[in-house]
């Protein structure tokens, strides 16, 4: 990849799990810029129309596309820390348990979710939304209506 490639992580937001890893990735230091795109967005659609409503992709700004265990690999490769951990993934050995691996954990992902506790940034804003606001029982702390 040439300097000043930048990436857009292609995500779903309805997956705790996912929107966990988009905001564990933020926190990283990115050797690559990262930009992050919910999967299935108004913006997705018209970006990335090849990409599945709820699938993981990577895509390049020279266009070249990632999905699902080799777009994990390719988002680890751009974070300064896990660089080495993505190149040792791609060896013909580890590949397989790299694809066999992400393969369960994305069959299980929302059940991940609900287990672990993590919220989809969608129940995020569901929840946001229900809350209330408490009153204050004697009125404004001023004495003034």
């Amino acid at each position: 990849m040439a300097p000043g490639t930048t990436f857009t992580v292609v995500y779903d937001s309805d997956c705790g799990l996912c929107a966990r890893a988009k905001d564990w990735m933020r926190q990283q230091v990115p050797l690559v810029e990262l930009h992050f795109v919910a999967a299935g967005s108004p913006e997705a659609r018209r970006r990335f129309p090849e990409v599945a409503a709820s699938e993981l992709a990577v895509v390049a700004g020279t266009g070249e596309m990632w999905f699902a265990d080799r777009a994990w690999i390719v988002c680890l490769w751009a974070l300064r820390d896990y660089r080495d951990l993505a190149c040792r993934l791609t060896s013909p050995l580890l590949s397989v348990l790299a694809r066999e691996a992400f393969a369960i954990v994305s069959k299980y992902r929302l059940a991940l979710s609900c287990i672990s506790g993590l919220r989809s940034e969608r129940e995020i804003e569901q929840r946001l939304r229900k809350a209330v606001a408490p009153r204050c029982r004697n009125g404004p702390a001023n004495g003034q209506d």
